[in-house]
């Protein structure tokens, strides 16, 4: 079957895509450099290329434009394939027009030079700068580390932390792994001075994980387990709390806050985190306050009423 094909050229780009850009940073470990998954709004030197073998539907009155079949966007090195594409767009007061969401839903995958995520189905919320991506076998791989989830994958671009849920695992280039049921990653901020558009699209690693419910960590010497967990990977010092159990080779020891150094081999044990000096790990309350957008887009007029085909031979 011929593929059809859109093609949207700089002009239009400007107009539909200056909320901003499909961006994922995601890395686990100290030596990670976040790349990005990007369609760049601004690049002027090369469109945004879209193909589908079932077709490109412009639905006017719902403001949306539809991508069906194996259908791919691509832009330079980066692309963003899925069974259907779909394209949420609003006019603004001065008649141009602003992609404001989009979703990706059937076999998705998204690939740039070094990096590749795979779900059921995806959505960018270019107002809440967000990325989601869902599935029963979420997955990131990088040039040096990789992240797994049941649930779910976001990325949050302005607050720059991301979140995996559902027997979540995270691991690095040196095959440290930390599982839970949920991982958040807050990624370090941006220099002083440094574009104000450049979060979520430099190179950046992760300074901090948190990991609760069912926590393990697992290291070259050991495997520690407790309730909840913090990782810090510049001090390379882990805590985990809420029955701790550390094994090393066939003994166990137990107790209620450990601390682990990653980076000098060593381990402790207390009986809690007050008798450590430290604090128990707790999630981050900016974290909980966000709220995703869903990957299930909202249906309006029926596919195909109203519609003006938008393809290009």
């Amino acid at each position: 079957m011929r593929r059809l094909q859109m093609i949207i050229s700089p002009a239009v780009r400007r107009q539909m895509l200056a909320a901003g850009s499909i961006a994922l940073l995601v890395a686990v470990s100290q030596s990670v450099l976040a790349q990005s998954l990007v369609l760049d709004a601004k690049n002027t030197d090369q469109p945004i290329e879209v193909n589908a073998k079932g077709g490109i539907e412009w639905q006017q009155e719902n403001r949306r434009f539809i991508a069906r079949g194996d259908a791919v966007a691509v832009q330079g090195d980066v692309s963003v394939a899925g069974d259907e594409l779909m394209a949420d767009y609003r006019t603004l007061a001065d008649g141009s027009n602003e992609l404001y969401r989009v979703f990706a839903t059937g076999n998705v995958t998204m690939k740039s030079a070094d990096e590749t995520a795979t779900g059921d189905a995806a959505v960018y919320d270019f107002d809440k700068a967000v990325l989601v991506l869902e599935g029963d076998q979420v997955r990131l791989d990088t040039g040096d580390g990789s992240v797994m989830a049941r649930r779910a994958l976001q990325y949050w671009s302005n607050e720059r932390v991301a979140v995996a849920e559902g027997a979540a695992m995270a691991e690095d280039a040196e095959k440290r792994k930390l599982y839970a049921d949920k991982l958040i990653a807050f990624f370090r901020q941006p220099e002083a001075g440094a574009p104000a558009n450049s979060a979520g699209r430099d190179r950046a690693d992760i300074v901090f994980m948190q990991a609760f419910g069912n926590v393990r960590m697992e290291t070259e010497k050991e495997t520690v387990r407790g309730n909840r967990g913090s990782y810090n990977i510049d001090s390379g010092i882990a805590t985990l709390d809420g029955s701790v159990k550390i094994t090393q080779n066939n003994n166990q020891l137990g107790g209620g806050f450990a601390v682990v150094n990653v980076k000098g081999g060593t381990s402790r044990l207390f009986g809690s985190a007050a008798e450590a000096g430290m604090q128990s790990p707790r999630e981050n309350a900016r974290v909980r306050a966000l709220i995703a957008p869903s990957t299930a887009p909202v249906t309006g007029t029926a596919a195909g009423a109203n519609s003006t085909p938008a393809v290009q031979d």
